[in-house]
């Protein structure tokens, strides 16, 4: 239930009840929107979805201490829930993965272990540590829980708020990492809709890093989605994008969003399209600064 002046009793009501997040008209494109994620307030991404679905899974098995490897995102989402229901976190993190994640996710009260330099790396590590001391592993990498969040929330919010304005998304952009967001959207849409809508993934390029997303290898949630194409695109071309939204519409998206806008450019047709911006750039400020002259 939603209440006059948006006043909140919880902050899981919080998260859900400002649901849908916004979409905004882009002053570039002949037809184009975007799905603005860092409206959740947790880790101020789309990952709040993901981590709700998989927190209250755990919290049906009764789990008293939960841990998973993260790239930032989710762990701070992670780490939130895990606040407010009391419950332990141990999150592992790569290396490399931009301090503010690990940061945060003390501030709330997490353990956070480094190690690797990618989720990949990590996945074998979580998974014997939640064998040895009895820890519950959300493993969103392979949930399919991380998929249905997104069919349920964040794919129906875009086919609602398109409808409102009597528009239909002929095509969608987003980037893939877990996969799960790209495959809910894929599923949900390609099942109600078929082919009259084009799913396009967004990666990086070779041997390029965007924080937030990788280079898909067929073991993520994205191989589970029907995907009508996948765009890569480089560190360069990703910041690009983060400059171009800042310049025309004062808003600081992250990395993972500016490849979207990247992306879109590739198109030369007038196709209604939208674009979800994962996050917002403040978590990125020091690596962005690099490239700003």
């Amino acid at each position: 239930m939603v209440y006059p002046e948006k006043v909140y009793f919880n902050p899981v009501q919080l998260l859900e009840d400002n649901w849908p997040t916004p979409i905004l008209k882009m002053p570039f494109g002949e037809d184009l929107w975007a799905k603005l994620e860092f409206f959740n307030p947790f880790s101020r991404s789309i990952k709040d979805r993901t981590a709700l679905f998989l927190f209250r899974e755990a919290l049906k098995e009764d789990a008293k201490q939960i841990t998973e490897a993260t790239s930032g995102n989710v762990g701070v989402a992670l780490s939130s829930l895990s606040a407010i229901y009391g419950r332990k976190f141990i999150a592992f993190i790569p290396t490399q993965a931009p301090k503010v994640f690990k940061t945060a996710m003390k501030i709330l009260g997490t353990e956070v272990v480094e190690a690797g330099k990618s989720t990949n790396d990590l996945l074998p590590l979580v998974k014997s540590f939640a064998l040895s001391s009895g820890s519950y592993h959300l493993n969103q990498f392979n949930n399919p829980l991380n998929v249905k969040a997104h069919m349920e929330t964040t794919a129906k919010e875009i086919d609602e708020q398109m409808k409102s304005i009597n528009k239909f998304p002929e095509r969608i952009v987003a980037t893939m990492g877990t996969g799960g967001h790209i495959a809910g959207i894929s599923r949900y849409f390609k099942e109600k809709y078929g082919d009259k809508i084009e799913i396009v993934g967004v990666q990086p390029a070779e041997n390029e890093r965007i924080p937030g997303i990788k280079r898909q290898n067929g073991d993520t949630l994205s191989a589970s989605a029907k995907i009508d194409r996948v765009i890569d695109i480089t560190t360069k071309e990703a910041i690009d994008g983060v400059i171009k939204v800042a310049r025309t519409t004062g808003i600081l998206i992250g990395l993972s969003s500016g490849a979207t806008v990247t992306a879109f450019d590739r198109f030369s047709d007038k196709k209604v399209t939208v674009l979800v911006f994962p996050d917002d750039g403040f978590k990125y400020l020091e690596e962005l600064n690099n490239f700003i002259h």
